[in-house]
């Protein structure tokens, strides 16, 4: 009977201690990781033209001066958005398509395209390695299509927010 508690207590621990790192090991990975990403108007617009959003170290922040995205890596002012669950978006650090990596920064599908049409914005780093990809409204690859729709539906919910 001692013998059987001994190894149950040894197997208990061995289990607890093995779900505490893959615990740690998830969460040091999101913290290297950073993603910015939104949408922003063609060139003709003019006032409030992007909507720019952040998910880094477990949080969700919002770009507070509708920054022109020109400026890359992105130069926003991020304030932390309380009332957004990190966990309501961290599917886009993990959706982002693993064939964008092979895409050169600039935009999807047209590298000489201007922002005359506006899309969306995806910033991703990680360990201070920082890819930059803009999405053109009406003009991207297919593998991104699913992606696309993922940051339409995370970006209504924060809009609403």
């Amino acid at each position: 009977m001692a013998f059987r508690l001994k190894i149950t207590s040894i197997l208990l621990l061995i289990c607890i201690c093995y779900s505490c790192s893959d615990d740690d090991s998830e969460n040091n990975l999101r913290q290297n990781q950073t993603i910015i990403f939104g949408w922003f108007g063609d060139g003709l617009c003019s006032g409030d033209c992007t909507s720019i959003y952040k998910l880094e170290d477990n949080k969700v922040y919002r770009d507070i001066d509708y920054a022109d995205i020109s400026d890359m890596p992105f130069q926003g002012n991020f304030q932390e958005m309380e009332n957004a669950n990190f966990q309501d978006y961290v599917a886009l650090i993990n959706q982002l398509p693993s064939d964008i990596f092979s895409e050169p920064n600039g935009y999807l599908g047209c590298v000489n395209c201007t922002e005359d049409v506006g899309g969306l914005y995806v910033e991703y780093d990680v360990n201070g390695e920082t890819k930059i990809w803009k999405i053109r409204n009406g003009q991207s690859p297919d593998y991104v299509q699913t992606y696309r729709s993922l940051i339409l539906d995370k970006l209504a919910e924060l809009n609403s927010l």
